[in-house]
């Protein structure tokens, strides 16, 4: 069962305004999407005279724009830091913890620095969650892969 798909439920994020070495001690309560999560290079032309067809090499990597989303809890202290940070424009780092698949002992775990570029409460109406949206730039990953169950 090795090669089963793996649900995305039981995924944590978790954040730390220490940059050098967090310990994402504080969990982001209520999180219920952080956007794609990595890097990707774009083509940069490397064609010479000589050549009969065009050539292409890899550009420096980016990371895609972030929107957090989550479902807002006012008095939870952590994701409150987590929001505080946001409308200040700081630089956190951010780890999630995806799920261990099938035959796992850990899932993947992705490390990033964040910069967050602020917060707002979603629009609602009288049946609505209240949820919020902060939006961010990724500036790194690290990641760690899941370990197989020995």
């Amino acid at each position: 069962m090795a090669d089963e798909a793996t649900l995305a439920a039981g995924t944590i994020v978790k954040f730390d305004t220490e940059l050098v070495a967090p310990t994402f001690a504080k969990f982001i309560k209520g999180v219920i999407s952080v956007g794609s999560v990595g890097e990707m290079a774009e083509s940069k032309e490397r064609t010479v005279l000589a050549d009969t067809s065009k050539k292409y090499g890899a550009g420096m990597k980016d990371a895609p724009d972030k929107t957090i989303k989550g479902q807002h809890y006012a008095l939870n202290a952590d994701q409150k830091a987590f929001l505080t940070a946001a409308k200040n424009n700081e630089t956190v780092m951010v780890q999630v913890e995806y799920p261990a698949p099938v035959g796992a002992d850990t899932g993947t775990i992705a490390k990033m620095e964040f910069k967050l570029l602020g917060f707002e409460l979603d629009d609602v109406t009288g049946e609505d969650w209240m949820m919020f949206t902060v939006n961010a730039k990724q500036n790194s990953i690290e990641w760690t892969d899941a370990v197989a169950t020995a």
